[in-house]
């Protein structure tokens, strides 16, 4: 059992159960929407891939997946739940992010400038991860590795 500061009333699951027909789901955590699931997050990451030659690339993705959640659906969204799984048909790690009611994704498709504070962090995913997207029935956002 790992112990992260925004846990979820203490919630891990640590399954190998079917996602969808190509991914394996191999681990999951929820996590309050507070600024420190980012941080969590990336611990959770770096315990499931501990030894994986993607952990550090999807250190940063999830980071950046988490960050996204936390500012933009804030406490009223809910938990935010991180999904690890295995695409088995392209042997890629997937990493999930949603919140427990989605309020909608908006994506920027311009850039923020350099003067701004935030804005990259899709940026980010999308130049480190293989492919990325966005459910837009459930709100989450996913990451390909590899």
């Amino acid at each position: 059992r790992v112990a992260f500061g925004s846990l979820q009333e203490g919630y891990l699951e640590s399954t190998m159960n079917e996602i969808d027909d190509s991914t394996t789901r191999i681990a999951e955590v929820s996590l309050n929407p507070t600024p420190a699931a980012p941080g969590d997050a990336r611990r959770f990451v770096s315990e499931v891939l501990s030894g994986h030659q993607a952990v550090e690339s999807a250190k940063l993705i999830i980071s950046e997946l988490v960050t996204n959640a936390v500012l933009h659906g804030g406490r009223d969204a809910g938990h935010v739940t991180v999904v690890i799984g295995r695409e088995t048909e392209h042997d890629r790690i997937r990493l999930e992010v949603s919140q427990a009611s989605h309020v909608g994704f908006h994506h920027r498709d311009q850039d923020p400038g350099h003067l701004e504070p935030t804005g990259r962090g899709l940026m980010i995913v999308d130049a480190v991860a293989s492919e990325w997207g966005i459910d837009e029935h459930t709100g989450s956002v996913w990451a390909a590795i590899g």
